[in-house]
């Protein structure tokens, strides 16, 4: 292979050398429990039934082992008796093991069974009471925060990469809220400093709750194009105004997605397939537009408004930038079909510019 054309493979466009990036502080995880109170409840209460059934089952088998102060055979209704106080508290003292081996069975079998059955209590009291009301209490405090924020519904692999992006862009933690129906997704972006909130992203009492109607934009980023679709219906009936970003696979849903009121519609699909095709036929096409679209290149390709010391310019002659693009009065003019002109105030201006502040060597 000629040496011209293993430098050009082995092209890369430098980027510029950062830190890793860390949370500033942890963010709070909001979570629901997979199934409905009612059934977790309900499971619960079997379950504690059962051991006490079973401590009934071993006490009845040593009944003999077992004396009361009338110091005759033990009944079922005393043994019945027995158990639901001894599993529940520690007893009464009127129905006392006299064996060693009833001791023994009441010191290293009942007593973990009302241990068990006492977290068990606890743990609901925790999850159905007091872990409600932290949760309200720290979801009001968050709402209070949400205003031009960032709703991320789907944290899988193109979710996290778009919230990374934005927080390598300068977007502030605190602005982003992430909702994904896995625990394991909910701490990796959690972990990100951003918020979480545990759930289907198409619930609309989700949405209500993460202030989606005052929100900047909306990243639907879910796995299936079937249900980006109802999650676009679902968050336009609740946020009319609000920007909706979509991913899909399939370029066939756009249409569908435009009715429901999807804003930009992205398919990931299509861009890598154009991505691959034009690698056969150049090798610096590839990493060009790659370091153009991630905040870490050493391009970056904006859309901003016109600043003031822009107004006036023409718009192939911007110093330390490059125009390919202006939006007057809803009308984009580019600059392959529309002759340059005059930069006038209100203008924005979709612009490529170097990342590097002016003065910095090149490098």
């Amino acid at each position: 292979m000629p040496e011209e054309r293993r430098r050009s493979i082995r092209f890369r466009l430098p980027r510029r050398a950062r830190l890793p990036w860390q949370a500033p502080r942890g963010r709070t995880l909001f979570t629901r429990p997979a199934a409905s109170p009612q059934r977790v409840l309900l499971l619960r209460i079997f379950f504690v039934a059962g051991l006490c059934v079973l401590a009934f089952a071993v006490l009845y088998l040593d009944r003999a082992g077992l004396r009361d102060a009338t110091k005759e055979a033990l009944g079922i209704v005393d043994l019945m008796y027995f158990t639901m106080v001894t599993v529940a508290t520690v007893g009464y003292g009127d129905i006392v093991p006299i064996t060693a081996r009833a001791r023994l069975i009441d010191a290293f079998f009942i007593v973990p069974i009302r241990i068990i059955i006492w977290f068990v209590f606890l743990g609901t009291a925790y999850q159905f009471v007091i872990q409600r009301v932290i949760e309200e209490f720290r979801m009001k405090r968050l709402q209070k925060q949400l205003r031009e924020h960032i709703v991320v519904c789907g944290f899988g692999l193109s979710g996290a990469v778009a919230v990374r992006e934005l927080l390598e862009s300068g977007v502030d933690p605190a602005g982003i809220v992430v909702i994904d129906p896995q625990q394991s997704a909910l701490e990796a972006a959690t972990a990100l400093g951003v918020a979480g909130l545990l759930g289907d992203p198409s619930r609309e009492d989700l949405l209500q709750q993460v202030q989606v109607r005052l929100a900047k934009a909306v990243i639907i980023a879910v796995p299936e194009d079937a249900i980006a679709i109802l999650l676009t219906l679902t968050v336009r009936s609740v946020a009319p105004e609000t920007k909706i970003v979509v991913r899909i696979q399939e370029q066939t849903f756009q249409r569908q997605l435009r009715q429901a009121g999807a804003d930009v519609i992205i398919s990931s699909t299509k861009i890598g397939g154009l991505l691959m095709a034009d690698a056969v036929a150049s090798s610096y096409i590839v990493p060009f537009v790659n370091d153009l679209l991630s905040s870490r290149g050493r391009v970056d390709f904006k859309e901003r408004a016109a600043e003031a010391h822009e107004v006036g310019c023409w718009s192939n002659a911007m110093p330390g930038a490059l125009v390919i693009g202006l939006v007057r009065g809803g009308r984009l003019l580019s600059f392959y079909e529309d002759p340059p002109c005059l930069i006038e105030n209100g203008d924005v201006l979709l612009v490529i510019q170097s990342t590097r502040a002016r003065g910095d060597p090149p490098g």
